[in-house]
């Protein structure tokens, strides 16, 4: 059969005709093209870590940001002075303003609550503490601050205190007035103890007198079965001045040289405040409307009249 023409420059294929063979051998149609597979891409390698912050390690931080490539150099780093020692562990650094390496120290402590962890003087929460001790303490006859422990309260405890401040917080709305959750602050308890504890760092556990005041608040938080009525009622009495709470203070029965402060945290919500001269001791509750009752703005006093409402913080020793 003769070649027709078919526009292809008279001749009886297209110029391409054998490519197009070859498509349509592989099971391609005429449009399509046989493509080699592109070559396996490498997946993209994250920026190198930062160096490790000990000193001639090779290694690099773990994961961004921790510092450290790994729990060995994190133990260097506490005890080259670089970080903060773990209240509970003493080995790792705390994380970040948590008073905790981590989660299995913090439930460790917390399912071994109540109980007292030494802060080491290195601590800047020691030095913080200090400051607000100094700082509050009016007149010349100045004290000094020996030793200071963290107070791990029971869940119980914690429990209470969290939703009582919670339920403040909502009836106040007090964070939307630029002041936290409740009007929480740190206020001073002075107490009696009859016990050394917590003059030994390695000694902190609780005696078990019933009559030992600071170890009871310890192990059960404040409660209003055992307080005295004051000349502003029957409550639970803390100040913003640790001078004030000092007179409330006396030396340990059994030969300790320190007297027992608590820093406590107290949910002050609204406050009722009284006038110069004026008193209640038959309050047994802050007028209606109000969470607690303060002496002055200055809180030379300030009452609450709830256990939920104030739980020990930090137990200070001074002289």
């Amino acid at each position: 059969m003769p070649y027709q023409n078919t526009g292809y420059g008279g001749q009886g294929y297209p110029p391409n005709w054998q490519q197009q063979q070859q498509w349509q051998q592989a099971g391609y149609g005429q449009q399509q093209q046989i493509l080699a597979a592109p070559a396996p891409q490498a997946p993209p390698q994250p920026p190198p870590g930062k160096p490790c912050k000990i000193p001639n390690c090779n290694g690099t931080e773990h994961t961004p940001g921790s510092k450290y490539c790994s729990n060995k150099c994190r133990k260097a780093a506490v005890k080259q002075g670089l970080e903060v020692a773990c209240l509970m562990c003493k080995e790792l650094p705390k994380a970040g303003k948590r008073h905790f390496c981590g989660k299995a120290c913090a439930e460790k402590a917390d399912k071994n609550a109540p109980i007292l962890l030494d802060v080491p003087k290195s601590d800047p929460k020691f030095a913080d503490i200090v400051k607000q001790f100094n700082d509050t303490w009016q007149g010349t006859n100045k004290m000094t601050v020996h030793r200071i422990c963290k107070v791990v309260n029971a869940k119980a405890v914690e429990d209470r205190f969290q939703a009582y401040r919670q339920k403040v917080e909502k009836a106040g709305n007090w964070v939307s007035q630029g002041k936290t959750a409740g009007n929480e602050n740190r206020r001073w308890h002075g107490t009696v103890r009859e016990c050394t504890v917590g003059d030994d760092p390695n000694k902190l556990d609780m005696c078990t007198s019933t009559t030992c005041r600071l170890c009871c608040v310890i192990r059960t938080s404040f409660d209003m079965k055992y307080v005295a009525v004051g000349v502003y009622g029957l409550g639970i009495y803390t100040s913003a001045f640790s001078s004030t709470s000092h007179g409330y203070t006396r030396v340990a029965t059994k030969g300790s040289p320190y007297r027992a402060m608590f820093l406590t945290r107290i949910v002050t919500g609204k406050e009722h405040i009284f006038t110069s001269g004026v008193t209640d001791s038959n309050a047994r509750a802050p007028p209606a409307g109000y969470d607690s009752v303060a002496v002055c703005a200055k809180h030379s006093a300030l009452i609450v009249f709830q256990n939920e409402a104030i739980c020990p913080s930090w137990l200070v020793l001074y002289s």
